[in-house]
């Protein structure tokens, strides 16, 4: 099941429409998958990977 969360603010670098981006977390094989999606034009994109923690400095988990 893909979990939908809206970015607040987030542009869409296709059709440049404001507050149009979610955010889709699936679990495949146990590995958790994000993309992004604009609910406007379709634009869709993969999530680049993120750094283990051990390298980022100030990482803020809400």
């Amino acid at each position: 099941m893909a979990k939908h969360r809206f970015i607040a603010g987030a542009v869409c670098p296709e059709c440049e429409e404001q507050d149009s981006i979610r955010l889709i977390v699936e679990q495949v094989n146990g590995e958790e998958h994000e993309h992004i999606e604009c609910v406007s034009c379709n634009y869709h994109a993969e999530r680049p990977k993120q750094q283990e923690e051990k390298d980022i400095i100030g990482l803020f988990k809400p």
